[in-house]
């Protein structure tokens, strides 16, 4: 599911059902559904109700992070299984991929491993303080 750009929605404009999925490039029908859930928030009810941009971007950036999960540190996310699951023993490995990040062009390491569940291979890209 591509992300909604937040940067295309002006905070201080109102937009109505079809100007948002034009804008943001889903259906008419999902956002008229977060509206009849009571998720999203209208300012003027009627044929085309009318939401505030500021309230749509707070809205997608909420339920981005309802979507989020949680790792451990010896977890990655399993993309078939779409939950936290630990690697077989003796499959993991960190492997350098040969680029710089950060100000201080540290080296990027990526962290393998195959599912215990399905056994679909896994990756995590590592932080500073889990590279040591």
């Amino acid at each position: 599911m591509p992300r909604d750009n937040l940067n295309k929605i002006k905070s201080r404009r109102s937009y109505n059902l079809t100007e948002i999925a034009s804008l943001l490039g889903k259906g008419r029908k999902t956002y008229a559904r977060w509206v009849k859930k009571g998720g999203l928030k209208v300012i003027e009810e009627g044929v085309s109700p009318l939401i505030a941009g500021s309230v749509l971007k707070d809205f997608i950036r909420e339920m981005r992070e309802k979507r989020k999960v949680p790792l451990k540190e010896n977890e990655f996310y399993c993309l078939k299984c779409r939950k936290a699951r630990k690697a077989k023993a003796g499959s993991e490995q960190t492997i350098k991929t040969g680029k710089s990040i950060g100000k201080d062009n540290r080296e990027q390491c990526k962290k393998t491993g195959v599912c215990e569940v399905c056994g679909t291979e896994m990756n995590k890209f590592l932080g500073v303080s889990q590279q040591n």
